[in-house]
């Protein structure tokens, strides 16, 4: 599969004459003699690397990557680059071999005749549909560079956001997880204790510290279960999310409807959705290929679903904004803000508000969700702790009212 790395075991001669042999990762053979070449090194022979004898940690090439690649690539063509120099060039700046393989694909593949867009398309695990057809048209109207700019700040938005959601949830998450490893030791250490001390004394115990020494023992007899619970839980939520659609909806809608979360979600997808429809139209794409190549990039199969509901509707030939309405996804400003684009002719500004807007507002609960849910996490961590405290406790304060 195209964008998956391997190793290859290669021997060749240098500028010097010099005979060398070494393994080289790359996507595949013909990307592997490409990249040999550019090292200037003539191929003797080459073939795949046994698996058993591979010590290589699997490579993937991050988002980032990818923003960085069409930042250099834009800038290069607005100078005036031919892009084989460009895409030399960048190849010879990766880092990772994974996208250094692919960068001299790209270059190998554009050199023999293949557009850019066919060539990126070769690798759907590093540029997605929307990618490919943003290129495809940039190529078309001969403004590649441009279009390669416009999709680097709109790839960049989109990381940004991301990475704001994921920070603001690593406090709460780091909290719960603290919660979780002192109710634990508590239960595995401190508990136990005070269970020896009592039974030492045959004090008749109050019911809620029976129930808190019950779970102890279950938690010291069957940790192994909860754990083996969990992770087999969690792999399996992961793989039936992958693999069966009832479950995926179902499981978006839940994220959707979380506290504080699900909110701060469904304004992220909006934002994802408004300011890619707008970079599309700002491209030339046609609404329904656009929406077609937007599908798979929201990052919610309710999301998906409403989008191909609106694909087929605008098919059909409903407007956009009543499309949008029909799904029940988006908020009335939003479908106002949209029809009054539609009428005035400037819908690819009014989705850049639309999606500017959402984006600030996605901001604002980012860098606000930390103080926003402290006192409930403390409140619940204290609860917690608290319960395990009384229920020790309530046979000693008995103890001293019977004396």
């Amino acid at each position: 599969m195209a964008g998956n790395i391997q190793a290859f075991q290669w021997t060749g001669m240098n500028k010097q004459g010099a005979r060398m042999r070494g393994v080289i990762q790359a996507v595949d053979i013909r990307s592997a003699e490409n990249e040999l070449k550019s090292m200037e090194i003539e191929v003797i022979s080459i073939e795949p690397r046994r698996a058993f004898s591979m010590g290589f940690r699997r490579q993937t090439v991050k988002n980032k990557e990818i923003v960085l690649f069409t930042r250099y690539l834009s800038t290069m063509l607005a100078a005036g680059m031919p892009i084989l120099q460009a895409l030399d060039v960048i190849a010879r700046d990766q880092e990772n071999a994974l996208m250094r393989s692919v960068v001299v694909s790209l270059r190998s593949s554009v050199s023999s005749g293949t557009t850019l867009a066919d060539s990126l398309s070769q690798f759907p695990e590093c540029f997605s549909e929307l990618y490919v057809n943003l290129a495809r048209a940039g190529e078309k109207s001969a403004t590649l560079d441009k279009v390669l700019g416009r999709l680097t700040k709109y790839l960049e938005k989109i990381e940004r956001i991301k990475a704001k959601i994921r920070n603001a949830l690593i406090y709460p998450v780091t909290i719960i997880l603290v919660a979780l490893a002192v109710s634990l030791i508590l239960l595995l250490f401190v508990v136990p204790q005070f269970q020896s001390m009592f039974q030492n004394a045959g004090m008749q115990l109050p019911y809620f510290t029976r129930m808190v020494m019950h779970l102890s023992d279950f938690v010291r007899v069957y940790w192994w279960v909860i754990l083996l619970t969990l992770i087999g839980g969690i792999y399996g939520v992961r793989y039936l999310n992958a693999k069966n659609e009832s479950f995926s909806e179902a499981f978006d809608k839940v994220i959707l409807r979380i506290f504080i979360i699900g909110p701060i979600m469904k304004k992220a997808i909006i934002a994802r959705f408004t300011r890619t429809l707008a970079i599309t139209l700002d491209a030339g794409l046609p609404i329904v290929e656009s929406m077609k190549s937007m599908v798979n990039i929201m990052g919610n199969s309710v999301y998906s679903k409403g989008v191909m509901k609106i694909c087929e509707d605008i098919v059909s030939g409903h407007q956009l904004a009543v499309s949008m309405d029909s799904t029940r996804l988006f908020p009335n400003m939003v479908i106002q803000m949209v029809s009054v684009g539609e009428a005035s002719g400037a819908l690819a500004d009014m989705l850049n508000n639309i999606a500017s807007y959402y984006e600030e507002e996605v901001d604002s609960i980012a860098d606000n969700l930390s103080t926003i849910l402290e006192p409930l996490i403390i409140v619940i961590l204290g609860v917690i702790i608290g319960c395990f405290v009384i229920a020790m406790y309530m046979p000693i304060f008995k103890l001293g009212t019977t004396i």
